[in-house]
């Protein structure tokens, strides 16, 4: 995945903390599902233990068909990490 999907993820992370229309974390949450995903597949054909799992979890978290009905205060700390996580190993995603 190029570094600028996961700097674009991660941007639309931290935007998402701004009250929003419903239709911006539907987007929010195919994109980051998607780019989370592909972080757990990459890690694990690496053999690495920690990082899919941290990855796995986030694309579980942000998956678009099965929802997860979380109230606003506890997405944003949520959004907030991911975003974090996403460009503190942004190294291990990208190709």
């Amino acid at each position: 995945m190029p570094v600028q999907a996961i700097y674009i993820t991660a941007a639309l992370l931290f935007i998402a903390i701004i009250p929003l229309p419903s239709g911006y974390y539907e987007l929010l949450r195919i994109v980051a599902s998607g780019t989370f995903a592909w972080g757990a597949y990459q890690n694990f054909s690496q053999k690495k233990l920690l990082l899919p799992l941290a990855y796995s979890l986030f694309a579980i978290v942000f998956n678009p068909v099965s929802e997860i009905g979380l109230s606003r205060e506890f997405w944003i700390p949520i959004d907030l990490l991911a975003a974090t996580v996403l460009l503190l190993t942004k190294d291990h995603i990208a190709s």
